[in-house]
């Protein structure tokens, strides 16, 4: 189900508990990140989730009140004695309508991605037996796994929370007992990566449960792990973890923010080799550069049958062989942006050793130079694999001919292909020697 199929019948507000000081970095969510202060970025993020009706800034401290209302957004002066933010957004739930759904959106998240907010959403109100929803994303890092400062989570088969915890959760007892320690378990044996979730901050309740459970007491278990959402576990809550691939980051330190800075100002750019993980993210890409690049290009009833999950699924297959490889470029904010992968030559009549499958990239990061630097990872690699030429097919309609020209690809053939039964003429690209390519574009910029 889409999130654009479900008509909430019930309000679904976003709360920003937001105060001025904080332990690590005093007065981060006024920091000025492209000229406006952090918290905005963060509000505005909120407000772009489709099925959220309104956003609303929960404060203690008169400069964050004067900076969101002189902004035209909603904020509410609460007490100065709440001991969390579930408690600073529980005074302003008990003044919305019942049977509202709210969400604790942290306010040091400028990166968040609204569709993480949409998918946690989604959750609660597709399943009435849920109390709250929160996030979690794969860990690639055994840093991580180890660290007490990163909470896991654990799930039943239904995604319900069974614990959080800052220790490893769970525990692989025969890698340990191989390996002597699990530093050395996941180290050796990379599969084991895949047993973790790291739990992430976004939190979405039931008004009426949230009132509640703010009125409980603590929980040992709770006071020892230092984790609120142990208090209502322990008190028998419905907890849904829903995964997400879009990852955020905190604003905790100097040096978070520095992180932040550089990629909201700069839009930092991050490429790397891909992995079975971002298969969703890279169908995305797929699925809109077609869908915006090629309208009233190819039949519309080919771009209807291009759909997420298909791609999503093709892709997992492709990276199941063994000679495929793939490059992404990505950013903190918005995930993976585009592609290119390559593998064996599917034509065998052409005297080219690999073939260039693809390069998609979202819209608004194409005439960047981002496709030439994916382009040029691919030649880098298949040199590094012994492999001297390649070719590429696309389509004559195709807008983007002129690029696989300017990187130094020579008409070499032609052919055809069918798009929902109608025949398209293609146009065969070649690269003869890869390595004189490489030399003579190193300096182009697509």
């Amino acid at each position: 189900m889409n999130i654009h199929d479900i008509i909430p019948d019930r309000e679904v507000i976003a709360i920003i508990p937001a105060r001025f000081y904080s332990t690590r970095l005093e007065g981060k969510l006024l920091l000025s990140l492209a000229g406006k202060p952090l918290i905005l970025h963060t509000l505005e993020q909120a407000k772009k989730a489709a099925n959220v009706s309104r956003v609303i800034v929960a404060t203690d401290d008169e400069r964050i009140f004067q900076t969101i209302e002189s902004s035209g957004n909603k904020v509410v002066m609460t007490s100065r004695n709440h001991q969390s933010g579930s408690d600073r957004i529980a005074e302003v739930a008990a003044n919305l309508p019942e049977n509202s759904i709210i969400i604790n959106v942290q306010g040091d998240e400028p990166l968040i991605a609204p569709s993480t907010i949409e998918k946690a959403v989604e959750a609660i109100l597709q399943d009435d037996s849920i109390d709250m929803a929160t996030t979690c994303e794969p860990i690639y890092n055994p840093k991580d796994i180890l660290s007490s400062d990163v909470v896991k989570v654990v799930t039943d088969e239904k995604g319900l929370a069974l614990y959080f915890s800052r220790s490893p959760i769970p525990f692989p007892r025969e890698a340990v007992k191989k390996y002597g320690t699990l530093e050395n378990a996941l180290r050796e044996e990379k599969n084991l990566l895949s047993l973790y979730r790291k739990h992430t901050g976004l939190y979405v309740y039931r008004r009426e449960f949230l009132l509640r459970f703010t009125k409980l007491a603590q929980t040992n278990l709770e006071k020892i792990e230092m984790l609120e959402q142990l208090r209502a576990l322990e008190n028998g809550a419905r907890i849904k973890a829903i995964e997400i691939s879009d990852t955020s980051i905190g604003v905790d330190t100097a040096e978070d923010f520095e992180r932040v800075k550089e990629i909201i100002e700069g839009q930092k750019i991050i490429y790397r080799e891909a992995n079975i993980e971002d298969a969703l993210g890279i169908a995305k890409v797929h699925v809109e550069s077609w869908h915006k690049s090629f309208a009233g290009i190819v039949p519309q009833e080919f771009l209807d049958n291009l759909t997420v999950e298909k791609r999503e699924q093709a892709f997992r297959e492709r990276f199941g062989e063994s000679d495929y490889r793939m490059f992404v470029a990505e950013t903190a904010k918005d995930g993976i942006i585009g592609f290119a992968d390559f593998g064996k030559a599917r034509e065998t009549n052409f005297p080219f050793e690999a073939e260039l499958y693809a390069i998609y990239l979202s819209r608004e990061f194409q005439q960047k130079g981002i496709g030439a630097n994916l382009f040029r990872l691919c030649q880098k690699q298949m040199i590094a694999d012994g492999i001297n030429s390649m070719y590429l097919m696309a389509l004559e309609v195709s807008p983007y001919k002129s690029f696989y020209e300017k990187m130094g690809g020579q008409i070499v053939g032609r052919g055809n292909h069918f798009l929902a039964l109608i025949e398209y003429e293609t146009i065969i690209y070649g690269w003869k020697n890869l390595g004189e390519s490489l030399t003579s574009n190193q300096d182009e910029k697509n």
